[in-house]
């Protein structure tokens, strides 16, 4: 028998062996409760992803000790109200968001310490997603 009959008989017998493996793991691995998420996407939540950057950065002077410009960051709902300037954010347009540009620009938060990039970028990847809660 020639290499290449053995090569053509040994894979036909390894195949169906290698798929019934790959099946078994997939559904023993698989927690059936588990979301099911696309792979290079992650789900930026409000509530976990936004808020906590917002509370630390903006919420002195945005919602607890005052509201300046009438902006008042404490809740999505609110945010998406806006202020004297109008909504600080535009859903799925980043580059249309007025909080966006003034954070970026650094001229936002007036005191402390800025944004880190990973921040600013975690809330431009927000509002381009729709800014949902």
């Amino acid at each position: 028998m020639n290499a290449r009959k053995k090569i053509t008989k040994l894979f036909t017998h390894l195949i169906p062996i290698l798929l019934m493996g790959i099946s078994h793991t997939r559904c023993v691995h698989n927690n059936s409760q588990s979301k099911v998420q696309p792979l290079f996407s992650k789900t930026i939540k409000y509530s976990t992803n936004i808020k906590p950057i917002l509370d630390k950065h903006c919420i002195e002077c945005h919602g607890l000790e005052a509201i300046e410009a009438g902006l008042d960051l404490r809740t999505l709902k609110s945010i998406l109200n806006g202020g004297e300037s109008g909504p600080p954010i535009i859903k799925n347009k980043p580059n249309e968001s007025l909080l966006l540009e003034l954070i970026e620009d650094q001229i936002m938060p007036p005191e402390g310490a800025p944004l880190r990039k990973k921040q600013i970028k975690r809330l431009r990847s927000w509002i381009s997603s729709g800014a949902s809660a």
